[in-house]
């Protein structure tokens, strides 16, 4: 099963459309005053849910519904869960670029731009190294997305009039062991992360009818569902390390999150349902000026 996941996640990123930023990429340490901290990076995204929501098999199937005004609530559903779990966690890699500037007093505001997502965050040390023998800090963090998924899926989210927003509010809490007088060949440590996401969403699917139960040859037209709202929590870890010299290093790590996604509301048959883990490795180059 690992092998799978891990070739299937090969496989989506080239395909890949944005992902919300959800990894933790940072030590605990906060600039000093005026001065800038950049990253720059990728960011892995292996979801197991949505992984066998959203596999070739389904994508195969989803697309079935192009060309067939008449659908079962079978091929229904299963076209309306790929593109729901195509825009919660679509597999596949993206891009971050980040910069934060000191505030003063261990706090630090910064900008993140991870695929097509905008992320704002503010950032305070609470523990320094000089003190503690550990750095430790707490940040927040606020993104917005309006999601299309790959093109793979275009024709089928133009079909079914899918549309999709989401917002996410993350907080973690990192704690890291300097390597070096004062951290200049980095760091290593974790810590715990929590999120909360509102999403929004909704369906307008023309010119495509289905079968009435009980009723033969009888068919009716799928109704609308504009403005779904819905929400859901995740929590999870990260384990991370930053190696290199005085103002440049490598930062790697892992974010583990678990998040139930909810139940989604889809026209003509019941509403589809996700949970699990969500994988996001990220490599970068983070440096101080």
């Amino acid at each position: 099963m690992p092998t799978r996941l891990l070739l299937l996640a090969a496989a989506f990123a080239l395909i890949a459309g944005c992902a919300a930023p959800r990894a933790v990429i940072w030590d605990g340490s906060s600039v000093e005053r005026w001065h800038v901290q950049g990253h720059a990076g990728m960011v892995g995204v292996v979801p197991t849910a949505t992984l066998s929501a959203a596999g070739q098999a389904q994508l195969d199937a989803a697309k079935g519904i192009l060309g067939d005004s008449l659908l079962d609530s079978t091929t229904l559903r299963n076209s309306a869960r790929t593109l729901v779990a195509a825009s919660l966690d679509m597999p596949g890699m993206n891009t971050v670029l980040s910069a934060h500037m000191g505030l003063g007093w261990g706090l630090e505001a910064g900008y993140r731009r991870e695929g097509g997502a905008n992320a704002w965050s503010l950032r305070w040390q609470f523990l320094s190294a000089k003190k503690s023998g550990v750095n430790g800090g707490i940040g927040v963090m606020y993104s917005s997305l309006e999601y299309e998924v790959p093109s793979v899926l275009g024709d089928v989210q133009k079909a079914l009039g899918y549309e999709f927003k989401r917002k996410d509010v993350s907080i973690p809490v990192v704690f890291s062991k300097p390597l070096g007088d004062g951290g200049e060949y980095g760091s290593v440590g974790g810590g715990l992360v929590g999120a909360w996401t509102s999403t929004q969403y909704g369906f307008d699917p023309e010119g495509f009818y289905k079968s009435v139960v009980g009723a033969s040859g009888k068919t009716t037209v799928l109704d609308k569902l504009p403005d779904q709202k819905t929400s859901f929590l995740s929590y999870g870890g990260v384990i991370f390390g930053k190696f290199g010299f005085k103002r440049v290093w490598l930062m790697t790590g892992v974010t583990v999150l678990y998040q139930d996604y909810g139940s989604y509301q889809v026209p003509g048959t019941d509403p589809v349902g996700l949970s699990g883990l969500t994988i996001l490795p990220s490599a970068g180059l983070e440096f101080r000026i």
